[in-house]
C-alpha cells in the first residue's frame, strides 16, 4: 500500500505480541471483536460494493461517513482502494493484475504487492474519476491517517494500553489479512458455480469471516451486487445490513442479481459489464 510504510506495517504486526504482556481483560478483546465488525463491514459494505462497485446509492453525507470508518481499516483511502479494485476486476488473474494468486503464487497476492515497488504502481486516477469529484473524498484519500490516530486514541481512551493493543493492533492485522485472504485463496481454493474468465471460488468459510466477501465466484461473474450470497443459503452479513439500511432510507436502489444470472453457470462475464464508463457517475451522490 503506497501510504504505509515498510516500517509501520512490520511494526503494526509486531505490536500483536504484546497482547502477552498487556493486563487481560473481556472488555478488551470485546474491543477488538467489534473493531473487528465494525471496520471489516467498512470495508466489504463501504469501500468494495459501495466506491469499487456502486452497487446502491445513498447520501453524500452517508458516503463520507463510509469513507471516514474505511480508512480506520488501515488500507488507505476510498480512492486509491476503488482505483487498485477497478484495475484488479478489469484484469483479473491476467499479467497486469496487482494481485493475482494465479500469476505470482499465494504469498505475492496475499501480502508481497504491498512491498513490490518493481511494478508500475497500482493506483489510476483514471478509473475513478467518478470520485474525484468529491473534494472531501479526495481530502479523506490525502489524509486517511487522521481517522486512522483517531480509532487508535479512542480505544487508548476506552482500554488504555491493553484496548490499544487489542481495540486497534490485533484488530487492525485481522481485518487487514481476512481482505486479503479473498485477493489469495479466493482464487485458489473453493468451488466454481459460473465460468468467468479468472479463478475465483465460492468459499463458505472466507464469506463468514469477511460477512459475505467469500462468495467470490458470485461476485466476479455479477461485479455489480450488492448481494454476494446469490442463495438464501449463501450467508452475506453485509447484504442483510444494507437490506436494512434501505429500509430506513439511508441508502436505495440496491442492486441485485437477476434471475438471468442466478440460473445461469455458463461463460458469460462479458455479457455483464459492470464497469461501463456512462454508468458510474449515477450511483453516486451529487
Amino acid at each position: 500500500m503506497e501510504h504505509v510504510s515498510n516500517a509501520l506495517f512490520v511494526a503494526i504486526h509486531a505490536s500483536v505480541m504484546l497482547v502477552f504482556v498487556v493486563p487481560f481483560s473481556w472488555k478488551v478483546v470485546a474491543l477488538a471483536f467489534g473493531g473487528y465488525g465494525l471496520r471489516m463491514w467498512a470495508i466489504t459494505a463501504g469501500y468494495h460494493r459501495y466506491f469499487a462497485h456502486r452497487s446502491y446509492k445513498t447520501s453524500r453525507a452517508w458516503q463520507l461517513v463510509l469513507a471516514l470508518v474505511g480508512t480506520t481499516a488501515m488500507q488507505n483511502g476510498p480512492i486509491w482502494w476503488a482505483s487498485v479494485h477497478r484495475r484488479h476486476h478489469k484484469y483479473a488473474d491476467g499479467p497486469t493484475d496487482p494481485h493475482s494468486p494465479v500469476q505470482r503464487g499465494f504469498w505475492y497476492s496475499h501480502i508481497g504487492w504491498i512491498f513490490d515497488r518493481t511494478i508500475p504502481a497500482p493506483r489510476d486516477e483514471s478509473t475513478v474519476q467518478d470520485l474525484m469529484v468529491y473534494p472531501e473524498l479526495r481530502w479523506v484519500d490525502r489524509h486517511e491517517w487522521v481517522p486512522l490516530v483517531a480509532y487508535a486514541f479512542a480505544c487508548f481512551a476506552i482500554g488504555g494500553v491493553p484496548g490499544l493493543v487489542w481495540g486497534f493492533a490485533v484488530s487492525s492485522v485481522a481485518v487487514l489479512h481476512a481482505t486479503m485472504l479473498i485477493n489469495s485463496l479466493a482464487h485458489l481454493w473453493g468451488s466454481r458455480r459460473y465460468e468467468t474468465r479468472d479463478q475465483s471460488r465460492n468459499n463458505a468459510f472466507l464469506a463468514v469471516l469477511t460477512f459475505g466477501e467469500g462468495w467470490h465466484n458470485n461476485h466476479h461473474f455479477y461485479m455489480s451486487s450488492a448481494r454476494q450470497g446469490f442463495f438464501w443459503w449463501e450467508l452475506d452479513f453485509t447484504y442483510y445490513t444494507l437490506k436494512v439500511l434501505s429500509w430506513l432510507g439511508v441508502i436505495w436502489d440496491v442492486r441485485v442479481p437477476p434471475r438471468s444470472v442466478l440460473g445461469h453457470s455458463a461463460p458469460g462475464l462479458a455479457r455483464h459489464p459492470t464497469l461501463r464508463r456512462g454508468s458510474r457517475a449515477s450511483a453516486l451522490p451529487r
